[in-house]
Order: structure tokens, then C-alpha cells, then sequence
């Protein structure tokens, strides 16, 4: 059996290794994964040290795929409630929601709110209030070009 835990903190640790090849910074695994109190300034699951950090990281790993039609459909869509704890998370630490996420076997997917370019493919979720944009992790990089960091 599979420990939740343990494919959560890989997942981290594999995106955190992702983020600090591309955009050369030193990114690290929050402390308690992001359940610090607010306080602290430190909450989502990817963090730079000693920055002024302008996304709160959220990074989920589930064995399903999550973007299917149950968005539309689903009472409480697995995507959707992933999407509100990064914009609840970032809001208790004044930070833009990103959310970082695959399922077993699959690309990795980024949810954000800067409105990409046509340059790649990403489609724009409306739900419960909350709009955001979803595309392959490799593009929201390459091609929404985010800071950061200040």
C-alpha cells in the first residue's frame, strides 16, 4: 500500500528539483508542508529562502486524473478544491495561488491565473466564483515566463 505522505513529499521533491532547473533558484519543501500558522510567512508546499516569495506553491500527486468532465459535473471536483487551498493559502501569506500538479504516469500541470499567451495550449476553468488557467507545467514556465521571487 501506498503512503499518502511519502507520494506527497516525492511529488514535492520532484518539482522542486523542476523549479530549481529552470528557473535557477533555490527552491525548497515548506517546513510541515505548508502547515505552519500563517504567521510565519510560510505556507503552500515549494518556497525560495530568503526571498520575497510571490506564489504560494501548492503541489498535489493523485492516482486519478483529475481534469476530466467531473469539473463541470462533480459536487466537489478533486481539481477544484485543490484550487481553493492555494488561493486560501495565499491569501493568509499575501501571495498569488499556484498549484502544481499530476497523477500517476502523467505530464505535470500547472493552475494559476496569468492569462497566457497563444503560444501553447491551456484551458481556463470558471467555477464556484474562482477562474484559473490549467496547462502543462513545461509551458506556464516557458511560456507565461512567472517571477518568482522579488
Amino acid at each position: 500500500m501506498v503512503d499518502s505522505r511519502d507520494k506527497g513529499a516525492r511529488a514535492e521533491t520532484a518539482i522542486r528539483d523542476i523549479l530549481r532547473k529552470a528557473t535557477g533558484l533555490q527552491w525548497e519543501r515548506t517546513p510541515g508542508s505548508g502547515a505552519l500558522n500563517e504567521k510565519h510567512g510560510l505556507k503552500g508546499d515549494l518556497y525560495v529562502p530568503n526571498a520575497t516569495n510571490l506564489y504560494c506553491v501548492e503541489v498535489k500527486h493523485y492516482a486519478e486524473d483529475h481534469l476530466t468532465s467531473t469539473v463541470l459535473t462533480g459536487k466537489d471536483p478533486q481539481l477544484l478544491t485543490w484550487w481553493e487551498q492555494a488561493i486560501r493559502q495565499g491569501k493568509q501569506v499575501s501571495r498569488k495561488p499556484l498549484l502544481i500538479f499530476k497523477f500517476d504516469r502523467s505530464k505535470i500541470f500547472a493552475a494559476y491565473e496569468e492569462i497566457p499567451g497563444d503560444e501553447h495550449r491551456y484551458f481556463y476553468v470558471n467555477a464556484k466564483g474562482s477562474g484559473f488557467f490549467v496547462s502543462l507545467l513545461d509551458d506556464f514556465l516557458k511560456y507565461t515566463n512567472p517571477k518568482f521571487v522579488t
